[in-house]
């Protein structure tokens, strides 16, 4: 039976948006980094000595963000490393977007109040969804992984394999520690049995 409270029109909006959303927000997170980067870059540009240093105040920003990027979805590659909430993605972003903020301030707040405040609200728009992306596919990684039994098993294996193998480890360096123990006790095991041997023959002499 249909629900005639909701508009059915709304509802297959809906479900449109929740279909290409994760792509557009994904496009948005590339393009403010890219904007970002082309926006230092060309104040950057400006001081710039020679030609050299043109083609770095852009590549450097550009570098800056792509590597932004890779450190705060890097353990998303690994759906085992479940993260917390501050989990290493978050804390590289927030730590990121506060050097981009001080960078866009120093290098900005000549040019005027306004262009410093623009600027830093499209880093924050980033900063923002940037958390929101890594929130979300860290919630899905955890749902593909807690209603997978199988991969229960596969981790419980891995986990286990893992502390075996490290007692192993363990055991083989306590091992070889041994020896070294037992060549120090023999010598005077020997030498108190000499001892001994020559106490018997002085007294035996008198």
């Amino acid at each position: 039976m249909e629900n005639s409270l909701v508009n059915q029109d709304f509802e297959r909006a809906v479900k449109q948006m929740r279909r290409f959303l994760p792509m557009l927000s994904f496009g948005l997170l590339i393009g403010t980094y890219l904007v970002s980067a082309l926006i230092m870059g060309i104040f950057h540009a400006q001081n710039a000595p020679n030609i050299g240093f043109t083609i770095a105040a852009f590549l450097v920003p550009l570098a800056i963000q792509a590597g932004r990027g890779t450190l705060v979805f890097f353990f998303q590659l690994n759906p085992a490393r479940i993260q917390s909430r501050c989990s290493f993605g978050i804390i590289a972003a927030t730590t990121l977007l506060l050097l981009s903020l001080c960078e866009a301030f120093f290098v900005m707040w000549p040019y005027g109040p306004s262009w410093t405040i623009s600027v830093s609200t499209l880093m924050l728009i980033g900063w923002v969804i940037e958390i929101m992306i890594l929130r979300e596919t860290t919630f899905a990684t955890q749902m593909e992984l807690y209603q997978n039994r199988e991969q229960w098993e596969e981790l419980r294996n891995f986990y286990r394999a893992r502390n075996e193998f490290d007692q192993f480890i363990k055991g083989q360096s306590e091992r070889a520690n041994l020896p070294e123990r037992d060549e120090m006790q023999i010598p005077s095991e020997a030498a108190t049995a000499n001892a001994e041997s020559e106490k018997n023959d002085a007294s035996l002499g008198k």
